[in-house]
């Protein structure tokens, strides 16, 4: 790899390695936005991390959280529940005559935590844990005044592994378990001390998590300390590969169900597995990205490499 894996850069310098090896032409186009591949008469396109695989309504429906949450449900994929709330600016005709906030009163009657994010959100962003009525109010007024027509809000589960899968063409591919960012106590350093030693990487989402924290507390001798309640690599999360076994074939089976069910041929599908051994999809990502799995994991880069590789060799079938 001559280039720098930055984020923006790692999907055009594996693709390019992959087509020279393929004998695939490929061309940057409308400033990099895109990229045109040809080979024995046929061209593809690939747009950031969208590929040409996908029917184009299977794409739209992954990139809208609640429409992946009616897909699966309506051909009984076990999937985590949503409940959508409409901007009353943006999306009036959809309001009910009672307005919407009694739909926030009543998820939390039946809950005790939601989680309200963008339903057009991606790696964590815009994501936010409420452990009542008025930060879930909060929450959506914020993403109603950055602009979202709507909002997914859906139960907390609690969560042991969250997994992300690799899905092409009815195969599952990869599959690689995340573990939440933390620190452990010694009784004496301070948690802002524990975190600085990870060298966690500077992003919003990151800086987001750490701002919820009192860094100068001192965690006690072995007491483990989770950074964030969420599990994106962005967000400092690790990956380790799940390797072949009962879990995994578990969840192979329900992941090709959700690519069925979704009509998708190229996507991930991440999946979590609850603290009492229940899988349930969680989303479906229609942009196939794996950055920080390519360099963080031992071996990562090749594997992403093998999955890109299969999914040009599909797209030219």
């Amino acid at each position: 790899m001559e280039e720098k894996l930055e984020e923006e850069r790692f999907l055009p310098v594996i693709i390019k390695e992959l087509c020279q090896e393929m004998g695939i032409k490929v061309e940057k186009l409308s400033y990099g936005w895109l990229l045109q591949l040809s080979k024995d008469g046929k061209i593809r396109h690939i747009t950031r991390n969208h590929f040409d695989n996908n029917p184009q309504a299977s794409g739209e429906i992954a990139d809208d959280k609640y429409a992946t949450y009616e897909v699966l449900k309506s051909q009984k994929v076990p999937v985590i529940e949503h409940t959508m709330i409409f901007n009353p600016a943006t999306r009036s005709k959809y309001i009910p005559e009672e307005g919407v906030w009694h739909i926030v009163v009543e998820e939390f009657s039946k809950y005790d935590k939601l989680v309200v994010k963008a339903n057009n959100g991606c790696q964590g962003k815009d994501v936010q844990l409420c452990h009542n009525r008025k930060e879930a109010e909060i929450a959506i007024q914020k993403l109603f005044h950055q602009g979202q027509g709507s909002v997914s809000i859906c139960p907390f589960y609690d969560i042991k592994t969250e997994y992300r899968t690799f899905y092409l063409n009815g195969e599952v591919l990869l599959i690689y378990g995340k573990t939440k960012p933390f620190v452990i106590g010694d009784g004496e350093t301070t948690l802002g001390e524990l975190i600085e030693a990870l060298h966690l990487p500077d992003k919003k989402v990151i800086r987001d998590n750490l701002s919820k924290l009192d860094m100068n507390t001192v965690p006690q001798k072995g007491e483990k300390v989770a950074i964030s309640w969420k599990y994106n690599l962005s967000g400092g999360a690790t990956a380790k590969v799940l390797e072949k076994g009962k879990l995994y074939q578990s969840m192979e089976e329900l992941v090709m169900q959700a690519g069925k069910a979704m009509n998708m041929n190229f996507a991930t599908i991440d999946v979590i597995q609850t603290v009492d051994d229940e899988l349930y999809v969680m989303e479906v990502n229609s942009g196939v990205c794996a950055t920080i799995f390519a360099e963080t994991v031992e071996g990562g880069y090749e594997m992403i490499k093998e999955v890109y590789r299969k999914a040009l060799e599909n797209l030219f079938e």
